[in-house]
């Protein structure tokens, strides 16, 4: 072993996913479930990262903090969120872990949507993330499935009520989604109402950020910018909007027609 793994053996055990070893070590009371390393990284952040839902839980049962940050202000559950593993996450959840950390150099919700986890994703959303705040490095949630083509994790946080329209850098994921010339995530985008014209801070408009004047990407904004939209477009999203993020998640109970909900739902 190297001198690291000597110093550091729940880590190792944790990140291994030996679960024996782990539990002889945490019963013989000389390892702390919260001993951090030089880099602030705990057993319960190697354990959610690696995807090994029993250890996690031992460690948890050992008293291992569910909310303890490493360097880089990322929690367990963010580490969970990046394995994708659904049982971690909701492991996390159950015992307090919090789904909006308050430094928000990251966010689990980021994680899930970076690595278009969308099943921990939904999970999330379910237990209050917030969808519409920015990160330090790349903007909102749905900058991230912009920026990496990600339309499942886009349909659902649109669907639930994640802005379009927020700028990070005076750039909007209409623009993100323009520059890599993603034709669905555009259509996705506006139908949710993106605001077409909005500048970034060259004052360009999605449009002008695409390449090529042949584009459909082009065709399609240039559609948007002088073809008005239909009365039941903008009466879909008034009442979206309306309704707000918090009763949109209920939508499908709310005692309404259901070609009303599928209206709605843009189904």
């Amino acid at each position: 072993m190297t001198g690291t793994e000597e110093k550091y053996p729940l880590h190792k055990a944790a990140r291994e996913g030996r679960l024996e070893d782990l539990r002889i070590l945490l019963a013989s009371g000389r390892y702390d479930a919260n001993k951090g390393t030089f880099e602030l990284v705990r057993p319960l952040h190697e354990a959610c990262l690696a995807g090994h839902f029993d250890c996690a839980a031992l460690l948890i049962h050992y008293g291992a903090n569910v909310n303890l940050a490493n360097i880089d202000g990322a929690t367990a559950l963010c580490d969970a969120c990046c394995s994708g593993n659904v049982r971690c996450v909701q492991l996390l959840l159950e015992h307090g872990a919090q789904v909006n950390p308050p430094f928000l150099l990251t966010s689990p919700l980021h994680e899930a949507v970076f690595r278009d986890h969308w099943e921990c994703l939904k999970l999330l959303l379910k237990y209050g993330a917030n969808m519409n705040k920015s990160d330090c490095h790349f903007g909102t949630p749905l900058h991230i499935a912009a920026c990496k083509g990600h339309r499942n994790s886009a349909a659902i946080l649109l669907r639930l009520g994640a802005s379009p329209n927020i700028p990070h850098i005076h750039q909007t994921p209409l623009h993100e989604a323009a520059r890599s010339q993603d034709l669905e995530f555009l259509e996705l985008l506006l139908a949710h109402g993106a605001n077409v014209y909005s500048c970034n801070n060259r004052g360009l408009t999605a449009r002008q950020l695409v390449p090529s004047s042949t584009s459909p990407c082009k065709v399609l904004l240039h559609e948007w910018e002088k073809i008005p939209r239909s009365l039941l477009h903008h009466c879909r999203l008034r009442i979206r909007s309306a309704l707000g993020p918090e009763r949109l998640k209920f939508l499908p109970t709310l005692r309404i027609p259901k070609v009303l909900i599928n209206f709605l739902n843009f189904e």
